[in-house]
């Protein structure tokens, strides 16, 4: 199976001989509440549009976004999803030498392997994932051009205070280097988001995506926050038309629709403590802390002798992953994410049943493994 992205249901499903509306895709972090209704509506009334080239520039939705977040417009460009600003980065920033906090997006890594270094701080598990402070500051004096961070991180769901990466933006400041912190999933917890930071510091970048929480990753619609100095030099350098019209209407009427924005906060205050403390209740199963929608799950299992019924030799995140999709459910195996290995897995969090079966089927997957 291909582990480059989580969610590729079109590749898993022509693999397993299954069709993507029957996967429960637990490997994809996106709000299983689905579009909010304003923006399924906005969808339809837009439709009629597409006659018509978008706005080049996004302008509506830059405004919007301003609104929303209580920031100057100056500040913040909108784009096809925030992997079009992962891969303008280097385009635009031409870095000799960068510095990735692992385990990380791999497309932090792959925008960057033309001419620029690449070093890796290595986030420990005896520390959840999280980075160990005076050993990251004692790192940046080796020099580098631009840094990496993901807030929460990704696939850890570690989540650093906002204080700690206000100090690490000042570091990176001391040293002439660019920090970029990955936002993603911060919209489950937006108070800890350092976007108005970024009015201050100018060698500060923010990106955003509206896949996650306002479920829309089909869309492609993310955008960053940033000093009006790098917004003028990632203008320069961004095609027109980046954000389609249908992109636009959804999501401008996510970020008004705030009954959605309520629900989603009351599921992910439900549902998380649910499933992490499920899955700390299943035997052989280590779970990291976590305050957004998915969770990081380690492998405790010893090695097994062969089972015609089972799998072979120790238990692995490859052979948990098959298993599942034997009963329709897709993780995300871990063992490509550097500082990892083939006992992690990441399941994201769904609704109330679809948790409920993937607890009860690793239950089952257990039970039987402790009875060989």
């Amino acid at each position: 199976m291909n582990k480059t992205h989580g969610g590729n249901i079109w590749k898993i499903a022509n693999e397993s001989g299954l069709k993507p509306k029957d996967i429960i895709d637990f490997s994809a972090s996106i709000n299983p509440l689905g579009l909010s209704p304003k923006a399924e509506k906005a969808i339809k009334n837009a439709a009629p549009l597409l006659g018509h080239y978008p706005e080049p520039g996004a302008e509506a939705m830059r405004a919007e976004l301003a609104s929303y977040h209580n920031l100057p417009e100056e500040n913040i460009i909108a784009g096809n999803g925030s992997s079009q600003f992962i891969y303008l980065i280097p385009q635009v920033l031409q870095p000799n030498r960068a510095l990735l906090a692992e385990p990380c997006f791999s497309d932090y890594r792959r925008s960057l392997k033309n001419n620029c270094a690449i070093d890796y701080f290595i986030c420990r598990e005896d520390n959840d994932f999280l980075p160990d402070i005076d050993r990251f500051f004692d790192t940046l004096k080796n020099g580098y051009d631009i840094v990496y961070i993901g807030n929460p991180a990704n696939p850890t769901g570690a989540l650093i205070d906002k204080k700690t990466i206000i100090d690490i933006a000042a570091g990176c400041k001391k040293y002439e280097t660019i920090l970029i912190v990955d936002e993603a999933f911060i919209d489950f917890v937006e108070e800890d988001s350092v976007k108005r930071e970024t009015l201050v510091f100018d060698n500060l970048i923010v990106l955003r995506s509206m896949t996650k929480f306002f479920a829309m990753p089909g869309l492609r619609l993310g955008y960053i926050i940033a000093h009006e100095n790098i917004i003028r030099r990632f203008t320069d350098f961004m095609p027109p038309w980046s954000v389609n019209t249908l992109a636009i209407a959804a999501g401008i009427e996510s970020l008004r629709d705030t009954e959605y924005i309520q629900k989603t906060r009351e599921w992910l205050i439900s549902e998380t403590p649910f499933l992490m403390q499920g899955l700390r209740a299943t035997p052989y199963l280590k779970t990291y802390p976590s305050k957004v929608n998915y969770l990081l799950v380690k492998i405790l299992f010893p090695a097994i002798p062969p089972h015609q019924n089972l799998w072979c030799g120790g238990i692995l995140a490859g052979d948990i992953q098959r298993q599942l999709l034997k009963s329709g459910m897709l993780i995300r195996d871990c063992g490509d994410f550097t500082g990892l290995d083939n006992s992690f897995f990441r399941v994201a969090v769904r609704g109330k049943e679809e948790n409920q079966f993937l607890l009860d089927s690793f239950n089952k997957l257990f039970v039987a493994l402790k009875q060989l």
